[in-house]
């Protein structure tokens, strides 16, 4: 296989593989390697399937509200959030979802990010109406189903009584 890459790519890789003393060729391959999934893994099926499950889950933590999610063309996946800010759990919640999502081991995080969201502040208004957050896969073909059960194993249990957070 022959792949031509644009000059400032093709630069970039050479200088990457040139510090880590290795071919050009062998760099690349392992950054494939590190963001493609076995092809046994390479199923969209489990995505649809994964989804609605992940998404009945969110939503049934306090303060947690659903809002939309989707899959991309390419295999990845996001859900969109609001936590009600006013609820007294609200920010339990945002750094257990925070430290589960984004920080859970140093050496293997998950292939997630969890974030706040918000269109312009001065055109719309305050954090209680504006104010959302974003779960996003961060590797395509994750399973939503396998982050359910990471958060499940992870967060207050169970999730939906609220004396669990405090």
């Amino acid at each position: 296989m022959e792949i031509n890459l644009p000059k400032k790519l093709n630069k970039a890789l050479e200088k990457e593989a040139n510090d880590a003393n290795v071919s050009l060729n062998a760099h690349i391959i392992k950054k494939l390697e590190s963001i493609t999934p076995p092809s046994e893994y390479i199923d969209h099926k489990v995505l649809q399937d994964g989804l609605p499950v992940l998404v009945d889950f969110l939503n049934t933590i306090p303060s947690v509200e659903v809002l939309s999610s989707d899959l991309t063309p390419d295999a990845y996946w996001w859900v969109k959030l609001n936590i009600n800010i006013e609820h007294t759990l609200a920010w339990n919640v945002v750094q257990e979802l925070g430290f589960v999502l984004n920080y859970i081991s140093v050496q293997e995080p998950l292939p997630t990010v969890f974030k706040p969201v918000s269109p312009p502040p001065y055109l719309n208004g305050g954090p209680n109406e504006f104010l959302s957050w974003v779960l996003e896969s961060t590797y395509n073909y994750i399973d939503p189903k396998w982050i359910k059960s990471m958060l499940e194993g992870r967060l207050p249990n169970p999730v939906e009584d609220e004396s669990n957070w405090e």
